[in-house]
């Protein structure tokens, strides 16, 4: 053996006792051969982790369960809204018209008509009673005629407009169904803020439809310049064009408010969205299922927001409003309140906002009763008022048409049957119309949504009604004689003209007293 071997060999038996060292310390802490190169896989994925994190994991999995288990539970309860309106639109006329070259391109655009085009829109609704009355934003269904309800089973019909309250920007449209799914309210005093919360609608388009997204209460009493209450939840669950009309309820499946609008810059969801809460909720759907039509409470104060300096000074909450005016004989006069009191509170619980006021106030019905402390000076007073009727103009023009007699000749006679307020036909009229001026008939000034007429009989606003059963009708007189003589649950037909693009139309329709 040579020099050069003989140094090598001690080399050569230190590796190998290393090696064989090695392999009996691993296996002695049983890494090699429990779960190491020889074991299972799943000891190999992650290296050890210390302390205890199962049941923070458990929260999560429980919390997730939960999201899922509302998720499954709402679904059902929450519908698709299409709508379409059909707007008269001009066509193409002179692009050159007012300008000098008006002339040598179609006269001064002399004999364009119009045609009819269906706008449509989407927006969502929840199920609030079994036997199908969805609630949804008045701005869904505004103006809309015609409404198709979407379910989550994929059953398509046609939806009715009951009631729409614009003061609070909700509606209330009923489906021929029974034994639905449907969403129970929840309870306004329980929102907090930071509360988990989940939001269900269509955002965008109508394949997205039952789209639900989670976040939590931002904050409450948001005012903003949506509606007239001025009373919201914010929320940073996610809300789209869409999403209007659909429900956001909480991790036990109740209905606390209705998605109604979004801030952003972009056209986008951006982290802020606005739903009407429960209590404004509960109070409309009731009285429009109830009655077709909301009324509101009165105060009959004009107030605004206190300074903060003054709020200071009277060592009041800075939500408190400030009276500005009184109106004479009103339920506040009768009360005792005065130009200049500040009102602290509403049956005990503070004001967070001034506009709380109005929401307050507006989600009662006239002759409840209201306990209002206030500050004059530096008396603290209460006192107890019965509030009046709120007449709104607004309200009232978008309130559905009652059947009603006949009215009076007050400059121009009108009568409202089956749904149909009708005229006789004036010369401003049958220009607007599209109508000559020597037209004979009955005009419909009016048609509310949801009844036999606009339904099913397709008739609209400035259809013109020549006659009953084949008698002819040229004036108001006319058609209350003919129509006096047709007897209750019997079928008449109607003659009418429409004025379109094509000039007058004339088609034929049926009614059942």
């Amino acid at each position: 053996m040579s020099t050069s071997a003989t140094r090598k060999l001690p080399v050569a038996l230190l590796v190998i006792a290393a090696f064989i060292a090695g392999i009996f310390f691993v296996t002695s802490s049983g890494a090699l051969f429990d779960g190491g190169l020889f074991g299972n896989a799943e000891a190999q994925q992650a290296p050890a982790v210390r302390g205890d994190v199962s049941q923070g994991i458990e929260t999560a999995t429980e919390l997730g369960e939960a999201f899922a288990a509302v998720a499954e539970a709402v679904n059902p309860a929450v519908v698709s809204i299409s709508t379409t309106q059909n707007v008269a639109q001009s066509e193409m006329g002179n692009p050159f018209e007012g300008t000098p070259f008006e002339q040598f391109f179609g006269g001064g655009g002399q004999g364009n008509g119009s045609q009819v085009i269906p706008r449509s829109a989407l927006g969502s609704g929840a199920i609030v009673r079994p036997n199908g009355f969805i609630v949804t934003n008045n701005h869904v269904v505004e103006n809309a005629d015609e409404v198709l309800v979407h379910f989550f089973d994929g059953t398509e019909l046609v939806g009715e407009i009951v009631g729409t309250d614009p003061f609070a920007d909700l509606a209330v449209i009923k489906v021929d169904a029974e034994q639905l799914p449907y969403l129970g309210f929840g309870e306004a005093e329980r929102l907090r803020v930071g509360q988990w919360v989940i939001a269900v609608g269509s955002p965008l388009q109508q394949s997205l439809s039952n789209t639900v997204t989670a976040g939590i209460i931002s904050a409450l009493g948001r005012s903003q310049q949506i509606n007239q209450l001025e009373n919201f939840i914010q929320t940073d669950a996610s809300i789209n064009p869409g999403n209007s009309g659909g429900p956001l309820v909480n991790l036990r499946g109740q209905l606390i408010g209705i998605n109604t609008a979004i801030a952003t810059r972009t056209g986008g969801f951006q982290g802020i969205g606005f739903a009407i809460p429960v209590d404004i909720v509960e109070n409309v759907v009731g009285q429009l299922i109830e009655t077709g039509e909301v009324e509101r409470g009165f105060l009959g104060v004009s107030f605004g927001a206190i300074s903060q300096s003054y709020a200071r000074a009277l060592d009041v909450p800075v939500g408190s409003a400030q009276v500005s005016s009184v109106q004479d004989g009103s339920a506040a006069d009768d009360a005792g309140i005065e130009a200049g009191d500040v009102i602290v509170s509403v049956d005990g619980n503070e004001l967070r906002n001034s506009s709380d006021l109005l929401s307050i106030v507006a989600n009662r019905r006239p002759g409840d009763e209201l306990r209002l402390t206030y500050l004059r000076g530096e008396d603290r007073l209460t006192t107890t008022v019965t509030l009046g009727a709120r007449v709104e103009d607004e309200q009232a023009a978008n309130r559905p048409r009652r059947d009603r007699k006949p009215s009076g000749d007050n400059g121009q006679k009108e009568m409202d049957v089956l749904g149909m307020t009708l005229g006789a036909l004036t010369a401003r009229q049958a220009e607007q119309f599209g109508y000559e001026s020597n037209a004979e008939g009955v005009l419909v000034t009016g048609v509310e949504r949801g009844t036999e007429a606009f339904r099913d009989a397709n008739i609209r606003e400035g259809d013109l009604i020549v006659s009953i059963s084949g008698e002819s009708v040229t004036s108001l007189a006319d058609f209350e004689r003919i129509y006096g003589r047709i007897g209750e649950g019997e079928t008449f037909i109607l003659t009418l003209q429409r004025a379109g693009q094509q000039g007058r139309q004339v088609y034929r329709t049926a009614l059942t007293k």
